[in-house]
């Protein structure tokens, strides 16, 4: 895949590769929300970027992967939301999604500089772990 990207869209760096990906990650999730074919994909994609630690540690440090830790709602994300037509399909796209979400916010929270304080990532992301404890 980052061979292609790099031939295609002429992205060399593995960073942007990765920035690349999340920024049409989140739009299909926002704009998407009610093509279940592309949603169950999408989050599929995520769920595989996100099981790698090495990986993970990188992703934390994208802004779409930042936007999705703070905005893990229906509000910016459609397919979360409950309607009519809910059924187990839907369930399963957000067990997907929050557990991708769980491990993003893990990896950050795991973060400890030298001198034993918590990052300002870790602050960031403490204070949406009771709304994404709650979301789940």
């Amino acid at each position: 895949v980052y061979a292609r990207m790099s031939e295609v869209l002429g992205i060399t760096d593995d960073n942007q590769v990765l920035e690349t990906f999340m920024s049409k990650i989140v739009t299909n999730l926002k704009y998407w929300g009610t093509c279940e074919p592309v949603i169950s994909r999408t989050l599929q994609f995520l769920n595989d970027l996100s099981v790698g630690y090495i990986l993970l540690k990188k992703l934390v440090k994208i802004d779409a992967v930042k936007f999705m830790l703070q905005n893990h709602t229906s509000k910016h994300f459609p397919f979360l939301g409950v309607n009519d037509n809910y059924g187990l399909t839907d369930l399963r796209c957000r067990t997907i999604f929050y557990t991708a979400l769980t491990r993003l916010l893990m990896v950050d929270l795991a973060y400890v500089d030298r001198t034993g304080k918590r990052s300002s990532r870790d602050c960031l992301c403490s204070e949406h772990k009771d709304q994404l404890h709650h979301a789940v």
